[in-house]
């Protein structure tokens, strides 16, 4: 099997990562794409053999698997074809200790979409999104601003639970994002309410802190973008509260603004 240096592969799951944010340019190399093996000391492999390792194997993010995804992900015309496309996907390690992947639900037409971090234990054994405690504190935020939750749609980041709930690394969610960006595609969404820090990285990039993404209004793919704690978050850290319902009282007025009904006056 083909080695990779630790700094390589970080830098190429990176650059995989910002070419789904419009960026195509870079000052780096394309082998960095493709992979540069490290010497090895067995014999050395033949060419063809070599590309077909690149292409089948889940843990390295080249551009032969990242053009071939996306015409695949172009033939997919709603939710129903991106969701059968994406059963069984062994395209991370992800997959490998998952029971159930969590595609998402909701109004497949929605004007808001929440976005989460992945699934938990209680999401991954039923392959639904946010239910147990988070989701119940999530019903309860969003009733709270007038929202009703079976009108938006809720995703995460990453589709599998990461083991023991740990943070999704970096090339799970750059393989991840692509059907994230799908599903964006397709419901087409006015405002966009990114839960917890993981997520407003995933989406923003780099490494800003949660109370640097919060209190700004920002964009994704050009749609607006609001970054407030995880519901996972407040339940561990009540006295959050209050800054949450901050965020929450600034999203309802931003929603308002663009003209989405709510409840309430």
């Amino acid at each position: 099997m083909t080695t990779f240096s630790k700094e390589s592969e970080n830098i190429r799951a990176y650059l995989y990562f910002l070419k789904y944010f419009g960026i195509e340019k870079s000052p780096f190399p394309d082998s960095l794409f493709y992979g540069q093996p490290q010497k090895r000391m067995t014999p050395k492999k033949t060419e063809k053999k070599e590309k077909q390792e690149r292409i089948e194997s889940p843990s390295l993010v080249g551009g032969d698997v990242s053009q071939r995804l996306e015409s695949e992900l172009d033939n997919c015309g709603n939710l129903n074809d991106l969701q059968a496309f994406m059963q069984g996907c062994k395209r991370c390690r992800l997959h490998e200790g998952r029971t159930n992947l969590v595609f998402g639900n909701g109004n497949p037409h929605a004007d808001i979409m929440l976005i989460g971090e992945g699934p938990g234990r209680d999401e991954d054994l039923q392959g639904a999104v946010f239910i147990g405690r988070s989701g119940q504190l999530l019903t309860k935020m969003l009733a709270a601003i007038h929202i009703d939750r079976e009108d938006v749609y809720i995703g995460n980041i990453v589709k599998c639970r990461p083991p023991n709930n740990r943070d999704p690394k970096s090339d799970e969610i750059a393989i991840c994002s692509q059907f994230l960006q799908k599903q964006i595609s397709l419901i087409q969404p006015k405002i966009l309410l990114a839960l917890g820090r993981i997520a407003g990285q995933a989406l923003l990039g780099g490494k800003p802190s949660l109370r640097q993404m919060r209190g700004t209004v920002h964009q994704y793919v050009g749609i607006d973008l609001v970054v407030t704690f995880h519901p996972a978050a407040l339940l561990r850290n009540p006295a959050w509260k209050k800054e949450a319902w901050q965020d929450l009282q600034k999203f309802e007025q931003m929603c308002r603004d663009k003209g989405i009904s709510l409840g309430g006056a």
